[in-house]
């Protein structure tokens, strides 16, 4: 069972989850995922299309009590730049989103290739509802809280955009190649997005970025003033000793 820790010196919480040590690894036989072992998943959650294109189910092995896993593909090989469903995709996201808010925090990522912390290859994201305000979280919240004005309101410049998103370079980066997509209207939490236009957006950041790399949902629905954003990170290196023990971290483009 997932047990709440706090650190001895700040009292910032660490989540315990021992059961997470027997998740499958990268060259697993066989894939979970895949159409025809869906009785290796726990029970589903919701699915789009018939046969199925997304499915969403709890994560067998949950750091905290509300986590799902949402499967984008039913095929092993897929990439999000290349499917015809991403609109179904993002439009899941926002569904699973707006479930999940009554019980906490949400936070939704994509761990997609094994240096950026995934256990199985094929296409997915995880969402899980946190019983607390994660500490990055907060600390931005105060921050554009205290900001005269919103800063990424302020920003015009993009490396690519639409009608309702630009992708932007934010500059000081904590990952080399960094991006983050950024709504043109003031939203602060991802419940109302253009989910058409959003897909879209991924699709570019996906094919934009070779290799492994996270993708992370900044949400603050409880802080009207922040601005809700998507960090597009590629990881072509692991955080090493200087980042893990200074929270700072080393740009090298």
């Amino acid at each position: 069972m997932t047990e709440v820790r706090r650190h001895l010196i700040t009292g910032e919480p660490i989540l315990y989850a021992p059961e997470r040590a027997d998740r499958p690894r990268w060259n697993s036989t066989t894939c979970p995922f895949c159409p025809g072992h869906e009785k290796e998943t726990p029970p589903e959650i919701a699915h789009t299309g018939e046969p199925w294109r997304v499915r969403v189910f709890p994560n067998k092995f949950p750091f905290v009590e509300h986590h799902e896993v949402i499967v984008e593909a039913n095929e092993h090989d897929a990439t999000f730049a290349t499917i015809a469903h991403a609109p179904e995709v993002v439009a899941t996201y926002v569904e699973r989103y707006r479930a999940l808010r009554p019980f906490g925090t949400v936070a939704l990522f994509k761990n997609q290739g094994a240096m950026a912390g995934a256990s199985l290859p094929h296409l997915h994201s995880q969402i899980a509802a946190i019983p607390f305000v994660p500490p990055r979280i907060a600390r931005e919240a105060e921050a554009f809280r205290r900001a005269p004005e919103c800063p990424l309101c302020k920003v015009q410049s993009a490396v690519a955009e639409n009608v309702s998103f630009r992708m932007i370079d934010p500059g000081a980066r904590m990952f080399s190649g960094e991006r983050w997509i950024v709504p043109k209207r003031h939203l602060s939490e991802m419940s109302s997005v253009n989910v058409e236009d959003l897909a879209a957006m991924l699709q570019i950041a996906s094919r934009q970025t070779s290799g492994a790399y996270n993708w992370l949902f900044f949400n603050y629905p409880d802080a009207p003033r922040a601005h809700f954003y998507i960090s597009v990170a590629p990881r072509v290196s692991p955080v090493a000793g200087f980042e893990l023990e200074t929270g700072t971290f080393v740009d090298a483009k």
